[in-house]
């Protein structure tokens, strides 16, 4: 089968090999991918700034349909359109596993870094991960579950989003867009999202079409002065941080509200942050950082994708064969788009 590989560490390394198809264990199955996301974690393994082991299968947002069951599988058969989480090789044994929390599994490596991903004609993922698409959402809308859950998790599963609350999401890629968009029919009063200067030209105007409240570039725009008028000083209720700069970072600490919240989810490049922790001691803070999801997260997005109260379909703006590869990771790179798609078989 066709797959784009990683196939060495340090910055490039990626082509497209042709590799034997996936051979399924008794508890897997065999899934025929259909569509399969760029993720930001992606770009960093094409950048060599995060965890891999190569040669590996880069991709882990993915929709597709099974083909193969393992001999113990009876939940799925062939021919049932799914999605899958993302916690392969859970030892299921440990701490978090045994508490329900497999997303902190010390074993886990992931499909697209510890294992062979999605960026290819098949993927076989255990059982026990996999969700199943409704009849009414297509592969090319399931595909973004993976990056749904993510925002689902940072608003429900971590930090809880309360109806009536004012949300600032500070950073316009398509998982800030995303996060804006759930918190606003989950019942938000007001949702503002931040970009800067290379954001106005593709993002910030998706944003908008995507139908967020508020949307400004914080180099044009002073966001603290901003948030004070439309708060009447207070400032916020809940700040999701989703571009991992220190700026921003340090911004949402001045823009929440005292007892406010603060849910991470941008990764910085840098291990250390020069960050106002007075500030937030201050304000008695609720921070919470995310990694990864967990179940309910998947049903919960996978129902909204079903209901249609979540139409993300604005938000994929491209559409590349594996092929052609370079092009896609470029316009992701560049940020001149929303989300970009893999069309595989």
């Amino acid at each position: 089968m066709k797959a784009l590989v990683k196939t060495q560490k340090g910055k490039g390394y990626l082509e497209i090999k042709d590799v034997p198809i996936p051979e399924i264990n008794y508890d897997e199955v065999l899934i025929k991918i259909y569509y399969s996301g760029i993720c930001g974690t992606d770009i960093h393994i094409l950048t060599d700034e995060f965890t891999y082991y190569p040669p590996v299968i880069l991709g882990h947002e993915f929709s597709g349909e099974i083909i193969q069951v393992g001999k113990e599988v009876t939940l799925w058969k062939a021919g049932d359109r799914v999605v899958a989480e993302c916690q392969s090789l859970a030892c299921g044994k440990c701490k978090y596993c045994r508490i329900g929390h497999p997303e902190a599994c010390s074993s886990k490596r992931s499909p697209g870094w510890g294992i062979n991903g999605s960026f290819a004609e098949y993927i076989k993922m255990p059982s026990w991960l996999l969700h199943k698409i409704s009849d009414n959402v297509s592969h090319k809308e399931a595909a973004l579950t993976e990056p749904s859950a993510i925002s689902s998790q940072a608003l429900f599963s971590r930090c809880q989003l309360n109806v009536g609350d004012f949300v600032v999401v500070l950073g316009s890629g398509p998982i800030g867009i995303i996060i804006a968009k759930i918190a606003i029919i989950s019942g938000a009063s007001k949702v503002l999202i931040t970009g800067i200067d290379s954001d106005e030209q593709y993002r910030l105007p998706l944003a908008k079409k995507m139908g967020i409240d508020f949307i400004i570039n914080v180099n044009k725009v002073n966001l603290k002065e901003m948030v004070n008028e439309l708060t009447d000083g207070l400032g916020v209720d809940l700040v999701v941080e989703a571009s991992g700069a220190g700026p921003a970072i340090n911004q949402a600490f001045e823009i929440v509200r005292k007892l406010g919240k603060i849910s991470i989810v941008g990764i910085p490049k840098q291990d250390e942050l020069n960050i106002k922790w007075k500030e937030g001691c201050y304000k008695g803070l609720d921070i919470n950082f995310n990694f990864s999801s967990q179940y309910q997260d998947w049903v919960r997005v996978l129902k909204l994708f079903e209901n249609h109260s979540l139409d993300l379909t604005n938000l994929i703006t491209h559409e590349f064969l594996l092929d052609d590869w370079e092009n896609a990771f470029k316009r992701a790179l560049e940020g001149k788009c929303g989300k970009v798609l893999f069309k595989i078989n």
